[in-house]
């Protein structure tokens, strides 16, 4: 199981959120895959009020989910 998201500043119930919605607007504005690593780092600065996002968790973020597509 890949490693959960981690912050001081949200909790994982927030990145699980942030995940969805996510999913949720790149399907529905069919937004091209090679925009998704910055919209997703937009989104989690959004959220949170960090500059700093760490890689792993837009990574994690950008996921496709297994049976997917």
């Amino acid at each position: 199981m890949p490693k959960q998201p981690t912050n001081d500043n949200a909790s994982y119930f927030e990145f699980d959120v942030m995940r969805e919605a996510f999913n949720r607007w790149v399907d529905e504005d069919k937004v091209p895959e090679d925009q998704w690593r910055p919209r997703a780092t937009k989104l989690v600065r959004i959220v949170t009020g960090d500059d700093y996002v760490d890689p792993n968790l837009v990574e994690w973020i950008i996921r496709k989910s297994p049976g997917a597509d």
